[in-house]
């Protein structure tokens, strides 16, 4: 049955899927494929949007891809799969750090811990910079176009014609620098960079 299929791969991510958010973007990756053939473009415009509505990464993936693969009640199998898994690790967790924080054991495992999350948020940054920079769309190319430039040959071509999204890399530049430099906060960042990129891609 779907519902429960859909219940099974998802509380696969919510029991195993330690760090959260982008910690664990692979391991969706992973278990959506059975529900729906989805290019790694199209899952960082998912991972993108749910970057910027309410909810955790993981709850708002299972949420779509759920309603995708079977209406509603796949997305509410989906997000219950994700949610109640985490719900009674966390409610123990929670119960234990209290009781066992000053614990040597317990304090060189989250030593320990943290590195790790780190770099599976680094694995995540490499799984989605190709879709990001590299995707088939290319920012500017739209915009060009309505302004009556030929991008089908010249310096344009030549420039649209590389491996990389230069304007998409100039975009994420300007992220790091207004995120790190500035201190700006991330919501603003996002908004900033959304209707940057709908003029650009228009």
């Amino acid at each position: 049955m779907i519902y429960l299929r859909l219940f099974a791969a998802f509380a696969k991510v919510g029991l195993l899927g330690f760090g959260g958010g982008l910690a664990i973007v692979r391991l969706i990756y992973d278990s959506i494929q059975p529900f729906m053939d989805m290019s790694r473009e199209m899952f960082a415009n998912i991972v993108a949007i749910s970057q910027i509505t309410p909810g955790p990464l993981a709850v708002n993936t299972a949420t779509y891809v759920g309603y995708f693969a079977a209406g509603i009640g796949g997305a509410a199998a989906a997000t219950l799969g994700v949610v109640l898994p985490e719900f009674i690790i966390m409610s123990l967790v929670v119960r234990m750090l209290t009781q066992f924080r000053d614990n040597k054991w317990v304090n060189g495992a989250m030593n320990g811990i943290r590195p790790a999350t780190i770099g599976l948020i680094g694995g995540a940054a490499v799984m989605l910079i190709a879709p990001a920079v590299a995707g088939e769309g290319r920012l500017g190319r739209g915009l060009l176009a309505k302004l009556g430039a030929d991008i089908s040959s010249g310096p344009a071509a030549a420039f649209f014609g590389l491996p990389v999204d230069m304007v998409s890399l100039a975009l994420l530049a300007l992220t790091v620098l207004l995120m790190v430099r500035y201190k700006k906060s991330p919501i603003f960042v996002l908004v900033l960079m959304g209707c940057m990129g709908a003029v650009l891609g228009v």
